[in-house]
């Protein structure tokens, strides 16, 4: 099939929506039947007729309505080829003829379909961007803070000396259930649950609830949960909880010295060589902090500037991986899933959804105009980064990444990264006190 042999004519939809009338001309269609019964007649199996001899006619009696669908099949995917090169389109999605149009011997073969494409824009006004952010800076008062949080970390719990009720900052080992309107909440059960009560980490009202109580007590009470509580089906609802108590422990946190250096288990001799290393590890933190305030004032501002409609479909897929994404974040926690409302979920993390694609699109419209591109030894270093990062071996990783087909998606991500840092480079930063830049 030649490229001028199928007639395409286009029609649009909107911003992100086109819809393709595809002809393939009826000389084209016959040859394409001839093949199909050319290439089955090599392979059928027919009674009375030796392999390779069966007459076509025999063939059409058996096999016509296979035939037909290959060729239809094979029609629709060779004229929406040529009709997207010759459209110059990149669908991001596309409705597949169903059911598929009949092939009829003589006639033209005509179907059409509609896709979803990205929007077309043009980036403006990114370079001088004005941000701003902070100088690094790292007070000894800070070291002196992160070394108590270091301490906190890696105190030992020990059991009560003397039975006592519990108090703020134990560790109190618990079984609990979950009960909304009576009826158990499936996502709220858990046994041997360890709670630092007064620490807020899971709830602070439910930690408040249990002060007091002794080892083996139990104890029913309802707290009303957050809007933003982890659990989905537990937030924003009043959860009655009942408790049994099986075991308080109580925090030992040991003396800031020389041996406590030692016993953390790296290549500390003194305190000195600790503090040293902690005041080197806030450096970096402020340093990705900082860069991460900048990124995030550009794309802001960037996305502000710029009105675009985004393919639903688009939106669609990112919804559905950051939801994958959160399963496996509760499924870890030991969460039971069954039960959730998908939909819902899906509809909550919508703005999300669109807020990156967006972003993407964005990045890689401006990556285009800019010429910004990702060669392979640049994906090389990505690899070597990410071995490093998780302490793989480099053969281990490049494996992982092409068995799963993430390669190009590796590659999208560092042509992202360098579109940001050509933003950056281009823009005006101004300092300012770190307290004022946290208050806006």
């Amino acid at each position: 099939m030649t490229e001028s042999a199928v007639k395409v004519e286009m029609e649009d939809m909107g911003a992100v929506k086109r819809k393709l009338l595809i002809e393939v001309p009826s000389a084209e269609v016959t040859q394409e039947v001839d093949r199909a019964y050319r290439k089955l007649g090599k392979q059928a199996k027919v009674k009375g007729f030796r392999p390779g001899k069966v007459p076509r006619s025999v063939l059409e009696l058996y096999y016509h309505k296979q035939v037909e669908q290959e060729v239809s099949e094979e029609l629709v995917r060779r004229g929406l080829r040529e009709a997207m090169k010759e459209k110059s389109l990149e669908p991001v999605s596309l409705n597949w003829p169903e059911p598929l149009p009949a092939v009829v011997a003589g006639e033209d073969f005509r179907f059409s379909v509609e896709m979803e494409v990205p929007p077309e824009f043009e980036v403006e006004n990114y370079q001088g961007l004005t941000l701003k952010a902070p100088e690094v800076e790292v007070t000894d008062a800070l070291v002196d803070e992160r070394l108590d949080e270091i301490r906190e970390r890696n105190a030992m719990l020990r059991p009560l000396a003397e039975p006592r009720g519990i108090q703020n900052g134990d560790y109190v080992a618990l079984d609990y259930q979950g009960y909304f309107a009576g009826k158990p909440v499936a996502t709220s059960k858990q046994e041997n649950f360890l709670v630092e009560v007064g620490a807020g980490r899971f709830n602070l009202d439910f930690e408040n609830n249990l002060l007091g109580l002794m080892p083996e007590g139990e104890s029913r009470f309802t707290v009303a949960l957050p809007n933003d509580f982890y659990d989905p089906l537990q937030a924003g609802k009043e959860i009655e909880f009942q408790v049994k108590i099986q075991a308080i422990k109580e925090k030992v946190v040991a003396d800031l010295d020389d041996d406590f250096a030692q016993n953390l288990g790296g290549n500390f001799q003194t305190l000195a060589d600790l503090r040293e290393a902690v005041r080197e590890d806030i450096i970096k933190e402020k340093d990705r902090a900082r860069q991460s305030l900048l990124e995030n004032q550009a794309l802001e501002q960037l996305m502000a500037a710029h009105t675009f409609e985004v393919p639903p479909s688009m939106i669609r897929q990112e919804q559905e991986d950051l939801l994958r994404e959160q399963w496996q974040r509760l499924a870890q926690h030991g969460l039971n899933l069954a039960g959730m409302d998908q939909e819902k979920m899906l509809e909550s993390i919508k703005p999300a959804a669109e807020k990156r694609v967006r972003t993407r699109l964005l990045l890689e419209r401006l990556a285009r105009q800019e010429g910004i591109s990702v060669d392979d030894t640049e994906v090389d270093a990505g690899l070597q980064r990410i071995a490093a990062g998780t302490g793989r071996e480099l053969a281990q990783v490049r494996q992982f990444y092409e068995e799963n087909q993430l390669l190009e998606v590796l590659r999208r991500q560092l042509q992202d990264e360098k579109t940001v840092k050509f933003i950056l480079d281009h823009a005006q930063i101004d300092t300012a006190p770190e307290a004022e830049t946290q208050e806006k």
